[in-house]
């Protein structure tokens, strides 16, 4: 699935902290026993939510905008989740979340941020605090029929427009400076030594030197590689004789290749380096520069296509099948803004040289 971002953890461990104080605050409340429950449910999640967006101000603190809207999304939803006894906290609560929700699906369109598993779960938490505010309370008799109807047509229509916006967007544009959907790294050091620094020039030395040859995607053929689904502006191409024989990090026999797919034809991007065995990570000479990383919860069609990721709700698209491939490691050869060991490459880059 998404990971999180590293500016984003910060959020996470917010909400998480406040669910004691939120459960703390209804219980010292005397008002709160005459509550239903869905009300008190929806209070504790939008406080939950509040939290976590009050927890990101910080880590955005550059971008003014951005950490001023967290701070009063947080400060919002923390005070009229303490408001659940005023007549109007209802309709006040319903617009709250629906604006922060397509305020967020905005955010991402103009890609002004990239989704990860903090802002999804943020995202359904909030469909889940807007399903229990409009659950009908006992002894209402006015609007139940349309509440009911709410319940039962927007939300799981707020979620289908969130989860697919949130879903193509990944896909139209990954990050390259980020771990790609559904990519486990390899645990390493925060910063690279010296000697790692060394060794993970000296990797790519070797292997930008070994596979030169395959600038000739014909003499990648006659080698043994065999290209994958070529319906992405990239592609992988496969030795199966390398992968079999289980060479580890060899720059003379890496198991795969990167082509772009381009309008002059194949070109050379990278080697690929994988292991034969899910969870088997290989040697981490750079550290940091060189961590390993493994593709979990790729969606397969029978005919070849890949989604490249499930969905934010983690299931494969009806027809495709999940699958989890061994670690790799990617070697760019080409100016690569995530670096030369990125886990992807950066699909501006691609396109530059189809351009070319």
């Amino acid at each position: 699935m998404f990971d999180i971002a590293p500016d984003h953890a910060i959020g996470l461990y917010a909400g998480v902290l406040a669910l004691p104080f939120a459960l703390l605050a209804i219980r010292l409340r005397s008002a709160a026993r005459a509550v239903p429950g869905t009300v008190l449910a929806a209070s504790v999640l939008m406080a939950i939510a509040g939290a976590i967006h009050l927890g990101l101000v910080w880590t955005h603190r550059d971008e003014t905008i951005t950490a001023l809207l967290f701070a009063l999304n947080g400060v919002s939803y923390i005070v009229l989740s303490q408001l659940y006894t005023r007549r109007w906290w209802r309709p006040a609560s319903v617009g709250l979340i629906t604006a922060t929700l397509f305020g967020y699906l905005g955010y991402i369109v103009l890609n002004f941020d990239t989704p990860d598993q903090v802002a999804v779960a943020t995202k359904l938490l909030e469909l889940t605090t807007l399903g229990m505010v409009l659950v009908p309370t006992q002894g209402e008799t006015r609007k139940r029929r349309s509440r009911w109807t709410l319940l039962g047509v927007a939300v799981p229509l707020l979620t289908v427009v969130t989860v697919a916006v949130v879903w193509i967007d990944d896909l139209a544009r990954p990050d390259a400076l980020h771990a790609h959907a559904g990519a486990v790294l390899q645990a390493a050091n925060d910063t690279a030594t010296p000697e790692q620094v060394a060794a993970a020039k000296k990797l790519y030395d070797e292997t930008a030197a070994a596979i030169t040859p395959y600038r000739d995607w014909h003499a990648a053929w006659a080698a043994g590689y065999r290209p994958g689904p070529q319906n992405t502006p990239s592609t992988h191409w496969m030795n199966q004789r390398y992968v079999d024989a289980g060479y580890v990090m060899d720059p003379r026999h890496p198991q795969g290749l990167v082509y772009a797919n381009t309008k002059h034809g194949p070109v050379l991007l990278g080697a690929m380096f994988q292991m034969r065995h899910i969870g088997q990570f290989g040697p981490d000479p750079g550290g940091p520069l060189t961590a390993w990383h493994q593709h979990e919860n790729i969606c397969f069609t029978p005919f070849g296509f890949e989604f490249s990721l499930m969905t934010p709700t983690a299931t494969c698209p009806l027809g495709s099948i999940d699958l989890s491939v061994p670690p790799m490691l990617h070697v760019w050869i080409v100016d690569n803004p995530g670096g030369p060991f990125a886990v992807d490459i950066d699909s501006k880059v691609v396109k530059q040289i189809d351009q070319s």
